[in-house]
């Protein structure tokens, strides 16, 4: 099952990829920090850092591709604490079952009031075409060589989506 789950997320990523491109040509918010903690000590059995140690660092870098960075510390923060990281619900994870589930909650924080302080929940699920997806997960489809990458890829594809419905002043 998992296998037939992840054949269609390259595509899905590379569709994503392009809107996301396309997001870049309106008046985007430039940030000074970018900075995901994954604290899943509430879950019990919750092994993902240890199968995944990268993962943090791979968000980061993932969310920081999307989004323009500078370095005046007065500018807006983005913060990511990852809570979940599952396969079909189970955090008990090992390297050959990958995960199929990522969720977190996302903060954006401002200073200077330009914009706000905002949070927002990113839920993302990579489950077959015909299978129902949990309520409030966002379905991504990764292929079989891909789909950590395109998990990845997929939550910060989310949190740029939701960076630009944000109004600036």
């Amino acid at each position: 099952m998992f296998n037939s789950v992840k054949r269609i997320a390259l595509a899905t990523s590379v569709s994503i990829a392009a809107l996301s491109t396309a997001a870049f040509a309106s008046e985007e918010i430039v940030f000074s920090e970018i900075d995901v903690t994954a604290v899943m000590g509430a879950a019990e059995n919750a092994n993902a850092l240890d199968v995944f140690p990268e993962i943090v660092t791979d968000l980061e870098q993932a969310i920081a591709s999307r989004v323009q960075t500078g370095s005046d510390a007065s500018l807006p923060t983005i913060k990511i604490d990852i809570r979940q990281i599952s396969l079909n619900g189970n955090p008990m994870l090992t390297s050959l079952e990958g995960f199929n589930e990522i969720s977190g909650v996302v903060a954006i924080a401002d200073d200077n009031n330009s914009i706000g302080a905002q949070s927002f929940a990113v839920n993302i699920a990579a489950y077959p075409g015909d299978q129902i997806v949990p309520e409030g997960f966002v379905a991504v489809q990764p292929s079989e060589d891909d789909f950590y990458n395109a998990m990845i890829a997929g939550f910060a594809d989310t949190v740029l989506q939701r960076i630009d419905t944000i109004n600036t002043k």
